[in-house]
């Protein structure tokens, strides 16, 4: 009679730590759980990129609140090389079909605008 109620306890205990778990997986997947431990909410800072320029420092770019900073990190210090950057480019987060245009021209492009200026000559 002992060994039946041990493995039922056993059984009882195993299946109530799986339906936390799998609640935890389903509130994560939700969205409504996060590292601060409350609702999700849109990150206002983030890192853009960053390049190694040497052993002890590295150039980042980093946005906050939409405006994009060029800082030079060191072992020791921080420097803030450029505020608001003039070739951010901004998308709006939530509208996924918006184009971005290419700052860079093609080949086509090029000739395209030369095409006009030898024909004028």
């Amino acid at each position: 009679m002992l060994l039946p109620e041990i493995m039922r306890i056993l059984f009882g205990l195993v299946a109530v730590i799986g339906l936390i778990g799998i609640c935890a997986l389903a509130a994560k997947k939700a969205g409504l759980a996060s590292a601060s431990g409350g609702f999700v909410r849109k990150r206002r800072l983030g890192v853009v990129e960053t390049l190694a320029l040497d052993g002890r420092r590295r150039l980042a770019i980093i946005k906050c609140d939409g405006a994009e900073h060029l800082i030079v990190l060191g072992a020791t210090n921080e420097t803030v090389i450029d505020h608001n950057l003039a070739g951010a480019i901004t998308v709006e987060e939530t509208d996924t079909t918006t184009a971005v245009a290419n700052p860079f021209p093609t080949f086509g492009d090029v000739v395209k605008k030369l095409r006009p200026a030898k024909d004028a000559a």
